[in-house]
């Protein structure tokens, strides 16, 4: 599957692409997302199958204009007002009541009578959204509930077998910027719920409005938002967490300084400086890596569970889940 420079002339063949129900790698400052029409069943069927996802697992509408998001939901809280004026576009995913009178395929919100939206802050996302002038669903690109793609190149590792090369496309802008998913919150409940932390530190959220965050067990049959099953975002290897040093046969992922006498053990490190910016960044990618090395298990520092260091925690727990 080749792939191709994020410029304006490819940009427009891949709105072109989506029109006619192909499947449209694209970069956004979170992850790389997996693109198709939001109306178009077929497409987003498609989305589902390439990635081998669960057709359970709702997906997340990317817009670029607030008109968009008029037409698609029931009606819009001050409190939301508040957060997209701050933080769209931006990695930030709400959850609203959706407008049975809009055209969002049910099955790209799993039959839920609720929609999950955000506005991406990516040049190459937004032109593309224009050019396209529709709602477009962008999960994750790649094999559901492995580790999400940061660069092109990931995705082509994940996906190439499985996309045309003829109806399909990637496109390519380099390395994203954040590293993690969007943040979700979810506005149907009476008090505005974190379903899953992420790219938006909740304290930035708490300071507009207060939300809800406990970590506890979703309902896997019937999941609010995407990310939510315990096992996702997960490496081939097991994740070993909070570790202080790696074990006979592991490889070592560490954050700020790192023991000595690692000479023989295969080796990345979120962040010698311990910023959890940086981190977040480079977790998905480092951990890639170390998969490479054909290890059977990782040793994972002890993260700081605060800011972004919440999410990066979360995604680590979801990765370790039902492995030994």
């Amino acid at each position: 599957m080749k792939i191709y420079k994020a410029n304006n002339q490819n940009i427009k063949l891949a709105a072109t692409l989506l029109n006619n129900e192909g499947i449209v790698a694209f970069p956004t400052e979170t992850v790389y997302g997996l693109g198709a029409l939001a109306s178009n069943k077929n497409a987003v069927k498609r989305i589902y199958k390439v990635k081998g996802r669960p057709n359970n697992n709702p997906l997340i509408v990317h817009i670029y204009k607030i008109e968009q998001l008029l037409s698609i939901v029931e009606n819009i809280p001050l409190d939301v007002m508040k957060l997209i004026k701050k933080y769209w576009p931006g990695p930030l995913t709400i959850v609203l009541p959706y407008n049975t009178s809009s055209n969002i395929s049910s099955i790209a919100r799993a039959g839920l009578n609720t929609v999950a939206l955000r506005m991406p802050n990516h040049p190459v996302a937004l032109k593309l959204l224009k050019t396209v002038d529709a709602p477009l669903i962008a999960p994750s690109a790649n094999i559901s509930q492995h580790l999400s793609p940061t660069s092109a190149q990931h995705v082509k590792n994940d996906l190439s077998s499985k996309l045309d090369q003829k109806n399909d496309m990637i496109l390519d802008s380099g390395n994203t910027e954040i590293g993690l998913e969007s943040t979700v919150i979810d506005f149907t409940k009476a008090i505005p719920t974190v379903l899953r932390p992420g790219g938006l530190n909740i304290s930035l959220i708490n300071k507009i409005v207060k939300t809800s965050y406990v970590e506890s067990n979703i309902n896997e049959k019937k999941p609010e938002s995407p990310g939510l099953f315990k096992k996702h975002y997960s490496p081939n290897a097991s994740l070993r967490l909070n570790a202080d040093y790696p074990l006979k046969g592991e490889a070592w992922l560490g954050f700020g300084e790192d023991p000595k006498n690692l000479n023989n053990f295969v080796k990345m490190n979120l962040s010698k400086n311990k910023n959890l910016e940086e981190a977040a960044k480079n977790l998905f990618s480092m951990l890639r890596y170390l998969d490479k090395k054909n290890v059977k298990k990782i040793a994972v520092k002890k993260i700081q569970n605060k800011g972004i260091g919440i999410a990066i925690n979360d995604r680590l727990n979801r990765g370790a889940a039902n492995k030994s």
